[in-house]
């Protein structure tokens, strides 16, 4: 049986999975590497652990699956990083993920010197910390010999690919576009903001498609990992815009929702939607846009619950148990609010000096309403990146949940109740990303006709219709929870300054 083998490089590991071009699984495995947080607002990942990882995980697959039978490999993974190789395709530097926000100076020097909305008009983007740019501007400030023994920046997907095929120093459309150095016009590098930046041009990597296939599995990476030499590697794309693939068809205005450590909602688009709020990025066919609102975080600041706020020692909570609790208090938690904005926060509020927040609790609460208040809190925030997409001509007509959050059924209800639309359920939630990238290769490699074709494989498990009575009790919350941080910003400035200093 024919696959096309993944490897989704995220968060907390790597994911190997293989599909067939039915899109039916075969196999999913996942190696775990750590990431490290040496220091306040820090947030970093070895590439070499990264790519042993990857290793380890494609022939865990081929223990399973004939390597004869694999058709393609496509790399994907966490977006906004940063990791400067040389010639070679060697690391320099641990790899900068996406919560990274050690690099505020250098956005503040971007803003500065660039206005927002001329800054938004080429890149679609706003100038933020968690984005490539500032990055670089860091490492040449604070890591100089690091910045010029550089030959250029990718993210994880593009080194893992240069490790796998010897084609170093490239990406795609999806991941330029969020280092924020993109001209999403002409799809080309913003060579001026770039040179007002003091970023030199040989630096930027090659850009190719998503679905380029010319890659090949190089000898040595076929004698490591037991893969064919010669096996078309696709170029891959970002872990957003797979998990788009995975998720929804190529249909303008088709929305879906991804709950993992950060988590987004997004929607495919004729053209970049000019609310500086959101964010744009190219789709993998390098024509359409997914315009997106993203929460920092997202399970992640579930998980950071589940640890510190129930349970004794620090010890994890089962999450069932939580959602237990959670499903024993009525909507709105009586009154108790949580902001998730652990890492500071994206949509709509673009700072990163936010911290999480717990409010309302009183002593007639328990932790039954803490539990509440984490599902609500995040969930709620989703649904403030869904509204600004309806106010801009993007409304949701329905919702398909994925990433390891929509195993839990209580947000996938509160989806459909917050959001006031029917709420899909991918078959396979946590392997959307994966099945996205395959998709992808797909193309490349002539399995399917186009991306439209290839959204025939996407397959859902249920789906859920909103309670009106819970809608209008959530519109009532939405709006109380979306002022709390306006209310107090200027506390959370003073706090950010305290912990800085």
């Amino acid at each position: 049986m024919k696959y096309i083998l993944t490897l989704d490089a995220g968060t907390t590991g790597v994911k190997c999975a293989a599909f067939t071009r039915d899109g039916s699984s075969l196999f999913s495995t996942v190696v775990t590497y750590p990431t490290r947080y040496p220091a306040l607002g820090w947030a970093q990942q070895k590439p070499e652990e990264q790519a042993t990882a990857s290793v380890q995980a494609i022939r865990s697959a081929l223990e399973h699956l004939p390597a004869g039978d694999c058709e393609a490999l496509v790399f994907t993974g966490t977006m906004n990083g940063c990791i400067p190789v040389d010639a070679d395709g060697n690391a320099l530097y641990d790899n900068l993920i996406h919560s990274d926000l050690r690099a505020e100076p250098e956005t503040e020097t971007i803003r500065r010197a660039i206005p927002l909305d001329e800054y938004f008009a080429v890149t679609g983007n706003r100038i933020d910390v968690h984005s490539g740019l500032p990055k670089y501007m860091w490492l040449k400030a604070h890591e100089p010999e690091v910045y010029n023994r550089a030959a250029a920046f990718v993210n994880i997907k593009d080194y893992l690919y240069g490790r796998a095929t010897g084609l170093t120093g490239c990406t795609d459309l999806t991941d330029a576009s969020l280092c924020s150095c993109l001209d999403l016009r002409t799809g080309g590098w913003a060579w001026d903001i770039l040179t007002e930046c003091g970023i030199d041009h040989q630096k930027m990597p090659q850009l190719r498609p998503s679905f380029d296939t010319s890659g090949k599995v190089s000898a040595d990476f076929a004698a490591l990992t037991g893969l064919k030499q010669g096996l078309p590697v696709a170029v891959g794309a970002g872990d957003g815009a797979c998990a788009a693939h995975g998720a929804r068809s190529q249909t303008v205005g088709d929305t879906y929702m991804n709950i993992g450590s950060s988590a987004w909602v997004s929607t495919m688009s004729e053209k970049p939607v000019s609310d500086t709020r959101l964010f744009n990025y190219f789709d993998n066919d390098g024509r359409h846009y997914n315009v997106c609102g993203t929460v920092q975080s997202g399970a992640a600041a579930f998980d950071w619950a589940a640890q510190n706020l129930f349970g004794s020692s620090g010890a994890d909570v089962d999450p069932e148990t939580v959602e237990a609790w959670a499903s024993q208090v009525s909507p709105g938690a009586e009154g108790v609010f949580f902001l998730p904005t652990l890492m500071g926060e994206r949509t709509p509020w673009w700072t990163a000096q936010a911290s999480g927040t717990l409010i309302g609790f009183t002593l007639s609460h328990d932790r039954r309403h803490i539990a509440r208040a984490v599902y609500e809190g995040i969930m709620q925030s989703l649904h403030m990146c869904g509204a600004i997409l309806a106010e801009n001509g993007l409304p949701a007509s329905r919702l398909t949940l994925v990433g390891g959050g929509a195993k839990s059924a209580l947000w996938a209800k509160m989806a459909a109740d917050m959001f006031g639309v029917p709420v899909r359920v991918h078959q396979t939630p946590r392997e959307a990303t994966s099945l996205g990238a395959a998709l992808t290769a797909g193309v490349g490699i002539g399995w399917y006709r186009d991306f439209a074709d290839a959204s025939q494989c996407i397959r859902i498990q249920k789906e859920l219709t909103p309670q009106q009575s819970v809608h209008e009790i959530y519109q009532k919350h939405f709006k109380l929870y979306r002022s709390l941080y306006p209310t107090i910003r200027d506390a959370y400035e003073a706090i950010y300054r305290f912990q800085t200093e």
